[in-house]
């Protein structure tokens, strides 16, 4: 159900944070690139500032934000009209190079929004896993404007029991799409829109990166076309990456406008932080790298130290503390690190380590120096396994790539992130990567080339992070997520060749209007079409559903009832409805306490609870509901109580079957 509304107001939430940020640095004369400018800038706002009005205990509503984004745009235009400053500008017919230019950019944006949501909305699910937890953690945000983690009593585990992307993980992402499911009902396509308008519009903050980066309009419109041609670069898929990969655009922005208007290091800083708050603490690792890497490099350029832009980055850091102290603080940095390593890195307490410094050896004078050495040992390793955790190679699509992953894009692929660059591109990265080399090898290091010499940076950085698996030290947690920014500066150096083979067909000739298109067609062969079958795709869903079948059966069902219907399934998979854009409080401690032991309730017990909590339908599948209750009750019970139940239920005259697919499923309208 589609919401021009919600539309409407993550355009104003943005353009409005943009307006107020930048007001007082220097900005594009362009007009229409500042009003463009102020959504990028607006975006890098949005995940900071939802932190903070959650780290004061306010609670997260539309209204708010609202409010936040137009009260100064709204001053502003009031006080000028109240001292008669306000001018309308004179309309000039007039298209000029920049217009066309911010034109095409705006074309590859739509193109792009089209592909994403083809793909997104040719099924009625959401794909894989991930994206059913963060519709989870997306209702919760629009009905509890909250996103610090309930308290669960009686929970097994203090991290993370039941929301998988709200607490510790950093909620920035789900707490955007909370906001917009606040006033768009329907949570199924508030997801699956907005994540792929996230990501297309990135494309668009790129090429205004891009074009001040690369010091030519053409070459950051060329190089934003092969970008979002890319396979590598963000399929789209429902994941935080989606947000924390597209801030790097106005993140760099920023960063590159500071030797300009140093104020701009207020607002790169700011970024930084919702960078920091977007995403698990991998991807901000990443892309913090490569902002230090910028810093390092431009240093040496420019001849002298970026203090600006370093502190810019620290604050950053520091200012995403208000979420970081907070779960450090809640859960303890033992957990916290267990947490996000995935290991027992701290497994030595630290009572452990002083009863080792206290122990009768230690104690005595003579072996004073072994206790001190045992204890730095352990400590060392203990930082050493740390270390190696956050560079692991490992994940879930983690592998060794031969040069075939690359140079062959494949129409069918990985869905969270999928691999490959090209043929074409990566004949003119290479291309481009010699041609630097040997041409500017006198000049690479002069400030005018800072861009060059930094591309070729991130380039190594980005292709050593990817290849975690097949090279003997790794230095990038999760190299299959790492395909999305090397294809950042494989768009930027493949851009910059495309022009040198323009200017060797001038003087064979050829008309650079003849090589470009020669360009342009070999990329949406090689690349382009590869993507497009990709992200257009029909895409495989939870492994909760027993066959392919089953949930287009679901979601054709769930289309006939109105959205957030509370619905209950016997499975305890209740994401399954939320992200059907049903509802069922899997957070709440009524539903929690109630599931527990549920298949040993009767069926008086089973009416007395949905009525009571409001419950219109249940659901019964017969293959599901014994798949979970196996793993729960064990077979002898499950065999027992589970037949049992289901004729309690048939037989009880309290639920009216309403949709039944044979041998899979049923719906039951509680009466």
């Amino acid at each position: 159900m589609i919401s021009l509304i919600t539309i409407l107001l993550f355009f104003l939430y943005l353009w409005g944070l943009g307006y107020t940020t930048t007001y007082w640095v220097k900005k594009p004369e362009h007009p229409w690139e500042r009003q463009l400018l102020n959504l990028a800038i607006g975006l890098g706002i949005f995940p900071i500032l939802s932190i903070i009005i959650n780290f004061l205990r306010i609670p997260l509503d539309w209204k708010l934000f609202l409010v936040l984004s137009l009260v100064f745009p709204l001053y502003n235009l009031v006080n000028k009209i109240r001292t008669k400053q306000l001018h309308l500008p004179v309309f000039k017919f007039i298209i000029t190079k920049s217009d066309l230019a911010l034109l095409a950019v705006l074309i590859i944006v739509a193109f792009s929004l089209f592909m994403y949501t083809t793909g997104a909305f040719s099924y009625p699910y959401l794909e894989d896993e991930d994206p059913w937890g963060h519709s989870v953690g997306v209702k919760y945000v629009a009905l509890e404007k909250n996103a610090y983690d309930p308290v669960i009593s009686g929970s097994e585990s203090k991290i993370d029991p039941i929301l998988s992307y709200i607490d510790p993980y950093p909620p920035a992402y789900d707490i955007l799409l909370g906001i917009l499911h606040q006033t768009s009902p329907d949570l199924n396509w508030t997801i699956k829109f907005f994540n792929a308008l996230l990501i297309s519009l990135g494309f668009l903050f790129f090429y205004l990166f891009a074009k001040d980066f690369m010091g030519n309009q053409n070459k950051a419109l060329l190089a934003t076309f092969i970008l979002a041609s890319l396979p590598a670069y963000l399929s789209h898929f429902i994941w935080a990456h989606a947000l924390a990969v597209t801030l790097f655009f106005p993140a760099m922005y920023a960063f590159w406008k500071i030797k300009e208007d140093q104020h701009w290091a207020y607002i790169a800083a700011l970024i930084v932080a919702s960078i920091w708050v977007a995403q698990n603490i991998e991807e901000p690792i990443k892309l913090t790298m490569l902002l230090l890497v910028f810093v390092i490099v431009a240093s040496i350029t420019s001849q002298k130290f970026l203090k600006k832009e370093f502190l810019a980055i620290m604050s950053g850091i520091g200012l995403s503390l208000l979420w970081w102290g907070m779960m450090i603080k809640k859960y303890t940095f033992r957990g916290f690190v267990q947490y996000f390593t995935g290991g027992k890195i701290l497994s030595v307490t630290s009572n452990e380590l002083m009863s080792s410094a206290k122990s009768p050896m230690a104690l005595s004078g003579t072996s004073s120096a072994i206790s001190t050495s045992t204890t730095t040992t352990t400590l060392l390793d203990k930082l050493s396994e740390m270390y190696h955790s956050l560079t692991s190679p490992g994940g879930s699509g983690a592998r060794a790539y031969g040069l075939n992953d690359f140079v062959i894009a494949q129409k069918e692929n990985m869905i969270n992130n999928p691999l490959g660059i090209g043929i074409v591109v990566s004949i003119l990265t290479l291309l481009g990567i010699v041609w630097v080399l040997w041409h500017y090898k006198s000049s690479l290091v002069d400030e005018k080339n800072t861009w060059l010499i930094l591309t070729l940076f991130w380039l190594m950085i980005t292709f050593w992070g990817v290849n975690g698996v097949t090279f003997p030290l790794s230095i990038m947690r999760g190299p299959f997520r790492t395909w999305m920014l090397l294809a950042i500066p494989v768009a930027l150096m493949a851009a910059e060749a495309s022009y040198l083979l323009m200017n060797i067909g001038k003087q064979a000739k050829i008309p650079k209007g003849i090589v470009l298109l020669l360009i342009i067609t070999g990329v949406l062969l090689t690349s382009g079409y590869q993507k497009y079958s990709v992200n257009t795709a029909v895409w495989p869903t939870s492994g909760s559903f027993m066959n392919q079948q089953e949930p287009f059966e679901y979601g054709a069902w769930f289309q006939s009832i109105p959205p957030n219907t509370k619905v209950f399934l016997y499975t305890p998979r209740d994401k399954l409805v939320i992200g059907y854009g049903g509802f069922s409080c899997l957070w709440c401690p009524e539903v929690l306490d109630f599931r527990k032991d549920l298949l040993n309730k009767n069926v008086q017990e089973l009416y007395s609870f949905l009525q009571q909590q409001g419950y219109q339908y249940l659901i019964l599948n017969g293959a599901m509901d014994r798949k979970y209750a196996l793993g729960t009750y064990g077979e002898n019970t499950t065999n027992e109580l589970l037949p049992q139940r289901y004729n309690e239920i048939s037989n009880s005259g309290l639920f009216t079957p309403i949709f039944q697919r044979e041998n899979r499923f049923v719906v039951l309208k509680v009466n």
